[in-house]
């Protein structure tokens, strides 16, 4: 007990190691405690920050603790017997003082008694001393004993106690490794659903989204996390739900989720706003419910958006494809792959005549008009099954029994997997499509005036018997008819005359002939006549006898009695050729041959007739000289607006001065220029004579154009455009002073070549008319794609017109004043001679006339004094114009 009073002192650790490889690492060192004592080893920790000191050596028996592992970080074992040696409780002071350990000691510290101990054990020869100790080690082994006894039963509990928190551990550590991999498996499943999904809380915030949100709205999760989701919505959505919630007791922080806890769910259409701020233009499906705890307590709201947008872009389709089948002009029916038929619209029922409870559920067989064979059936249905569709023209009847041509397209529908669902069928009625075709097929085959077949019909119809007689080994005869005096009823009583007079005609001659005959008018007073299957000349002759002595007879036009003759040339086949165009040039050298012989006969063609040959060989080398010599001049017939209020322009139209002969009209030459070549050097002259005369004119009358004709072989000819621009040059012409008329004919020789050219016209400024319209054979189609502003009706049409506006005639001008205004052109009429056709006219609305009604063709000079310089009289019916 004395001893306890005794002061500590500092003891240096001497000898000092540091063992950085013992785990952990420490330093071991030595204490000498005095001279009469032996150096006492000791091992030094540092737990955490402290230095902490115990013996080197265990003190039951005397072990090496230097290499020993600390337990828990605080208890040095000893591996001999287990016994633990707590650093913390070891009560040794250690300080570190100028890079050395000092250890603070005093009489009672273990170090002390280590110290006596190892004294003892050296041997000590004082026997007092040597009891005492022994008493001492007695003491201090049962107490040791004990203290291990109850160190034992502690370190027992401990481990007990540390094994079962370790196992408690481990289930901690495997429930939340459970838990981390069902939160990753939420976190998959959430990610692998295509709907957005958006969890939030009590306030409205984003607590967790998946894969989708960001996909869509290209947002981040952490750009999300704890923004309200209102602002995910548009600012009129927002508004319009915050106007369906009643008044709350608390503050509103998201409308959305106010509106899920009212209701306890919330469906319905929203767009979202995707991260840039803009609507995405996609349409979503929002539904909503309320998420709450174990416990009942409300945590939120689940919030999940599937994309309609698809959907809705389908409806829509389905709406408006509902709209345009039911408000479609064409008549569509819908029927399942065994032709019953399932639906109709209201076109269908208006163009059918059946009501839609009549129709559905049967079979389109009800509209067959037994126009069509077997055949035509099974064509269609092997196009439907092989193809998958079917179109073309076919006769339907309508519910009243009439018969309706219809052009009708089937297409067969199939699903994903191609199997046949449905047929739909659209039909177009083409009543007035096929009444026009009619209309054009007789202004393309047939003369206006007379109803008669035209050249173009003719041929056909020739070339058709030659391949027949040829087939027979029989003849045929070819009629070439040239009315006597034909002329002379023009001159004198009109061409209205003339044309009833050739109508008057046309009907004689069809009541000579046989029904297998054929006869046509090819222009002015001309008709020719087909007589197949002869079998000797003598029948041939017996017809021409005929028809001479029937067209001799007078012919009463309205109060003049008229007399014709009639000339008739006569080719036989195969004897005087065997083709069209030899037959046709021998009838008419024949018919010029019977003209010859005094008129009024009929001559068959013989090979010494050559005589019209030698006149037109004539003609062609005096014309050529005329060419050279500028014997031309060009005369203007006046164009006037229908109403009669001002002159819009002239046509130009060449005249031939033939020294000796007088004035010859163009047609006794025009055709032999073309045929020769003549025509191009002839048409520049025309071209480059009409524009001086348009530059003088234009500037005296506004809006004043001349209409210059141009040939075929003018208009394709390689260099016509750069002729066209060196005239314009050179006369100063402007190009809305003048207008180019072609023919129809002319034009369809090479529709490709004439409508590139013509456009090149167009590209120019200069106006393009088409004359003569209605005598060849032109197309609607190409029509309407050539690049013409004008269309002139020739004037058979108008010369065939007899005062009465319900006929025929005036039905086919009509149409063709009606078919030019479709077609945005302005329409001129040729040939206006009286005052009713002029009314007619009028009443059409046709733009333009040109005629003998208002002047015959004027030289310039006349042209000048008469249109120019004083205009349209106030009534210009008062006119009469004598040639």
């Amino acid at each position: 007990m004395s001893r306890q009073g005794q002061n500590l002192r500092d003891v240096i650790v001497e000898s000092l190691t540091f063992m950085d490889l013992a785990d952990p690492p420490r330093w071991k060192g030595r204490l000498q405690l005095s001279n009469k004592h032996r150096p006492i080893e000791i091992l030094i920790f540092n737990i955490d920050g402290e230095f902490q000191v115990v013996p080197a050596r265990c003190s039951h028996e005397g072990y090496d603790l230097t290499h020993c592992q600390l337990l828990n970080g605080n208890l040095l074992v000893c591996p001999a017997h287990s016994q633990h040696i707590d650093l913390n409780t070891s009560g040794f002071r250690v300080k570190e003082q100028d890079g050395q350990f000092l250890v603070s000691l005093n009489e009672d510290s273990p170090i002390r008694i280590a110290e006596n101990r190892a004294e003892v054990i050296s041997g000590n020869d004082d026997n007092e001393t040597v009891l005492q100790l022994r008493e001492e080690i007695e003491t201090l082994r049962l107490v040791t004993l004990k203290q291990e006894q109850q160190i034992r039963v502690i370190t027992q509990s401990m481990d007990a106690m540390l094994s079962e928190s370790e196992q408690q551990k481990l289930k901690l550590k495997e429930k939340v490794l459970q838990q981390q991999a069902f939160s990753r498996f939420v976190d998959r499943v959430m990610d692998t659903i295509d709907d957005l999904l958006i969890i939030i809380d009590t306030e409205g915030r984003i607590q967790r989204v998946n894969t989708a949100v960001e996909r869509e709205l290209e947002y981040s999760e952490d750009e999300l996390l704890g923004t309200c989701i209102d602002e995910l919505l548009p600012p009129f959505e927002q508004q319009q739900l915050a106007g369906q919630l009643p008044a709350l007791p608390w503050p509103v922080r998201s409308v959305l989720l106010e509106t899920v806890r009212l209701k306890g769910f919330y469906n319905c259409e929203h767009e979202l706003l995707s991260k840039n701020g803009g609507i995405t233009n996609l349409v979503y499906w929002l539904k909503s419910s309320l998420l709450h705890s174990e416990q009942g307590k409300l945590e939120g709201a689940v919030v999940t958006a599937l994309n309609i947008t698809e959907l809705k872009n389908r409806e829509t389709q389905l709406r408006l494809s509902a709209k345009v089948f039911e408000n479609s002009s064409e008549a569509i029916f819908i029927t399942d792959p065994q032709g019953t038929i399932l639906e109709v619209n209201a076109a269908f029922c208006s163009m059918s005549g059946y009501e839609r409870s009549e129709i559905l559920g049967r079979n389109p067989r009800v509209f067959k008009s037994k126009l069509h064979d077997q055949s035509f059936y099974k064509r269609m249905w092997h196009s439907l099954l092989s193809e998958g569709g079917w179109k073309g023209e076919i006769w339907d009847r309508r519910k009243n029994g009439e018969l309706c041509p219809m052009l009708l397209s089937i297409n067969a529908v199939t699903d994903n997997r191609g199997q046949l669902t449905h047929y739909v069928a659209i039909s177009t009625d083409i009543s007035h499509q096929k009444q026009t075709e009619q209309e054009l097929k007789q202004l393309a085959y047939y003369d206006v005036l007379t109803n008669l077949p035209n050249r173009s019909l003719f041929k056909d119809r020739f070339e058709h018997e030659i391949r027949l007689a040829q087939r027979d080994n029989t003849s045929l005869a070819l009629f070439f008819l040239d009315l006597d005096h034909f002329k002379n009823v023009n001159d004198t009583l009109g061409h209205w005359a003339g044309d009833c007079l050739l109508q008057a005609i046309g009907t004689r001659i069809q009541n000579c002939l046989r029904k297998t005959d054929t006869v046509a008018r090819m222009g002015g007073d001309e008709f020719t006549i087909i007589l197949p299957g002869l079998n000797k000349v003598g029948e041939s002759t017996e017809i021409a006898r005929k028809l001479i002595k029937v067209i001799k007879k007078p012919v009463q036009v309205k109060d003049h009695m008229v007399f014709v003759g009639v000339s008739i040339g006569i080719a036989i086949f195969p004897d005087n050729g065997t083709d069209f165009n030899t037959l046709t040039k021998h009838a008419d050298a024949a018919m010029y041959a019977s003209k010859a012989k005094g008129r009024g006969s009929f001559q068959y063609f013989e090979a010494g007739m050559n005589e019209a040959a030698h006149q037109r060989l004539s003609l062609e080398s005096a014309l050529r000289l005329a060419v050279e010599r500028g014997e031309f001049e060009l005369y203007y017939q006046p164009k006037a607006d229908s109403s009669l209020s001002r002159i819009t322009g002239a046509e130009a139209l060449i005249r031939w001065k033939r020294p000796g002969l007088g004035i010859v009209p163009p047609d006794r030459f025009i055709t032999i220029a073309e045929e020769t070549a003549l025509i191009i050097p002839l048409g520049k002259w025309i071209l480059k004579t009409a524009c001086l005369q348009a530059k003088i004119w234009a500037k005296q009358m506004a809006g004043f154009r001349i209409a210059i004709n141009l040939s075929p072989l003018q208009l394709l000819a390689d260099d016509f455009i750069v002729v066209l621009d060196q005239i314009l040059a050179e006369t100063g012409t402007d190009p809305e002073w003048i207008e180019l008329e072609v023919t129809e004919g002319l034009v369809m020789h090479d529709i490709n070549k004439a409508t590139e050219r013509l456009q090149q016209i167009r590209e120019r400024g200069i106006h393009v008319a088409m004359d003569d319209f209605g005598t060849g054979y032109s197309s609607l189609s190409y029509l309407r794609k050539l690049p013409i502003q004008t269309l002139k009706i020739d004037r058979s049409f108008i010369m065939a017109y007899t005062d009465d506006p319900d006929s025929n005639e005036a039905a086919f001008i009509k149409t063709i004043i009606s078919l030019g205004q479709i077609l945005d052109m302005k329409v001129v009429a040729e040939g206006v001679e009286t005052e009713s056709q002029l009314t007619l006219l009028q009443s059409y609305n046709c733009h333009e006339i040109q005629g003998y009604y208002l002047s015959p063709p004027l030289t310039a000079d006349e042209f000048q004094s008469r249109w120019i310089d004083r205009g349209l009289p106030n009534k210009c019916n008062t006119m009469k114009i004598t040639g």
